[in-house]
Order: structure tokens, then C-alpha cells, then sequence
């Protein structure tokens, strides 16, 4: 059965792709390499990737170029690295499940396919099994389980909420997949360096309150960007508000947040200026737990009242040791 090359080009990490790549076996020549590492830099520097010209030669190329690429963030081996690649991948696939989904369903199922994904069309309407769902959703409050309609083990979900899914189940299987466990040529590994070199490096950042007084779902939170995990937009919404409170200054803040894997510096810093300045308030721990971001039983109502509730503590407690022993 011939390949569809155009399909394949389109979505490199689909198992079509692949079995194309193993048998046709793609030289990695200079201008591979060269064009692999543009392709991660341009996804470190902007966090997209540029779609290939619709074209039978630009196809092929295509797919070298994008083994390759996964080839240098593997001998890279940073996580801030791979995940930034593995957004900017997903974002290049969602651009592309846009434009099929209006002239070539048929590359859109298949993609679904790939992924084990099983969406039922009902009318202008798709449906998922609920599992499926729990697995390929982003992080996100509006896509929490508790807030869709589930029937029957299906939960429904609309024409661009299907292609996010999709989105993010390419983002989940580049992470996922990333770094690959080989030894590699002495070029992809010289890409990988000079793309090492352009990361950004965090430097120590002080508040009015020590981070060892931070809730532990902030804790968390700085933890997971820190290792550039992704956090739902609640939770950087949340984060945002408590750092602010603390009394961080604007640069400081947006520090935080460098490493998260779609990270825009502009982004974040128009958000952070817009939570200072119309005086947000932070969500109450029971607002944190439905947004899933709660991780411990700390029992002080909202994350700002933790270190009182903390320091409090101490003290009664040793209040209490001193009346023992008068």
C-alpha cells in the first residue's frame, strides 16, 4: 500500500510517518541537521514551527528533518528543551487539524486513529469514552471531568475542543517519547550544544516571604515549572496572584514562569501587570482543590493565611509546652 506522503509530512509523529521513515531510510545530511536544529531553535525562540511547502519534495525533506530534530533534543536531554519542542510540534499539528478538518477529514481521523482515540460523531457534536477523555484532555478547569455531560461512558465535547484533544495528545506523546536512548552522530550532538547554549538560566529570586513559608501547592507549582512541566492556566493564574501578594516585583515573577514550556515573556508579563493592577484575589483553598491544584490538608481557608495559620501553630504550641512546665 503506497504512503501519502502529503499526510505524512503534515503529522511526522503518526505511525504512517514512521513505518515511511524506517523504510525508506532517510540519509541525515548537513542540510538536514542544519534545518533540524533551526526548526528547535525557532521552537525555543517563538514556540512555533513553520508549516513545510506543499510540495512532493518538501515532503520528504520534511520528515528527515523532523527525525532529526527529535535526534538533537534527545542528545540535548533538557527538559525545559523537549518540552518547549513537544508545544511547538502540537501547535504545528493543530494549525494543520484546522485547515483538514474543513477539506480532509479523513487526515483528521487518521490522526485520532493514531492515538487510539475513538470520537463519535452526534450531529455538530463529537463524543469520547470518558476514560480516552481523562487521558488526552489538557489541564485545564474547563475541561475537568465534573464540568461535561457525561452518558453511557461518553463525554461530549465540541467541533474545536476534538482538535485540541488532538493537540494535546501530540504534545503528551512528544514528551512522552523524548529523550530517545541512542548514541548519535557527532553533528546532531555539536546542534545539540550550540541549542544548549541559547536556554535561559534562572537566577536566585528573593521575597518578602521565604518560599519555605509557601503553601505547598504553591511549592508545587514553582517545582513543576522549575522542571518545565506544563500548568494549567488556572494555575498559573493562581501562582501569579500569590506572588504578587508576596510581594515579588514584576521581573521576578515572570521568572518563575521562563521554563514553563510555552512560555512568551510579553504574554506573561501583560498577564502579571493586569493581576496587579486590578488587585486579584486568590482563590480560597476550596476553589484551589476544584481547579485540582491542592495537594495537602493544610486547612487555612486560602493559601495567603498558610504562613499565619503556620506560625500560629508554633506558637501556641509552645505557649502551651510553657504553661505545661510552670
Amino acid at each position: 500500500m503506497p504512503f501519502d506522503l502529503a499526510f505524512c509530512s503534515r503529522y511526522p509523529f503518526s505511525p504512517q510517518a514512521r513505518q515511511y521513515v524506517e523504510q525508506a531510510g532517510l540519509s541525515l545530511t548537513a542540510s538536514v541537521v542544519e534545518k533540524a536544529e533551526a526548526r528547535l531553535r525557532l521552537a525555543l525562540e517563538s514556540g512555533r514551527i513553520k508549516k513545510v511547502a506543499d510540495l512532493p519534495d518538501a515532503w520528504q525533506e520534511e520528515l528527515a528533518v523532523y527525525a532529526c530534530a527529535r535526534m538533537i533534543a534527545s542528545a540535548a536531554n533538557n527538559r525545559y528543551l523537549i518540552g518547549r519542542y513537544a508545544v511547538a510540534e502540537a501547535k504545528r499539528a493543530g494549525e494543520y487539524l484546522a485547515i483538514d478538518d474543513s477539506v480532509r477529514q479523513d487526515y483528521v481521523e487518521a490522526v485520532a486513529e493514531g492515538f487510539g482515540i475513538a470520537f463519535q460523531k452526534e450531529g455538530r457534536q463529537y463524543s469520547i469514552p470518558f476514560w480516552q477523555y481523562l487521558a488526552f484532555t489538557p489541564r485545564s478547569y474547563d475541561y475537568k471531568l465534573s464540568n461535561r455531560q457525561l452518558k453511557g461512558g461518553l463525554v461530549k465535547v465540541s467541533r474545536h475542543e476534538r482538535l485540541r484533544i488532538l493537540e494535546e495528545a501530540v504534545r503528551k506523546r512528544m514528551e512522552a517519547t523524548l529523550p530517545i536512548k541512542a548514541e548519535f552522530p557527532a553533528e546532531v550532538k555539536e546542534a545539540a550544544g550550540r541549542l544548549l547554549a541559547l536556554l535561559p538560566r534562572l537566577e536566585p529570586i528573593s521575597s518578602n516571604v521565604g518560599q519555605e513559608n509557601y503553601p505547598p501547592c504553591i511549592r508545587k507549582m514553582i517545582e513543576d515549572l522549575s522542571l518545565s512541566l506544563n500548568l494549567p492556566h488556572t494555575g498559573r493564574v493562581a501562582l501569579a496572584i500569590y506572588l504578587v501578594n508576596a510581594g515579588l516585583p514584576q521581573e521576578r515573577i515572570v521568572e518563575y514562569f521562563r521554563h514553563a514550556p510555552d512560555f512568551s515573556e510579553k504574554t506573561t508579563t501583560y498577564q502579571i501587570e493586569y493581576i496587579r493592577r486590578r488587585k486579584y484575589s486568590m482563590p480560597s483553598c476550596q476553589t484551589m482543590d476544584s481547579y485540582g491544584l491542592c495537594v495537602a490538608d493544610c486547612r487555612c481557608g486560602n493559601p495567603l493565611r498558610f504562613r499565619d495559620r503556620i506560625h500560629g501553630a508554633i506558637l501556641r504550641r509552645l505557649e502551651a509546652e510553657r504553661k505545661g512546665k510552670e
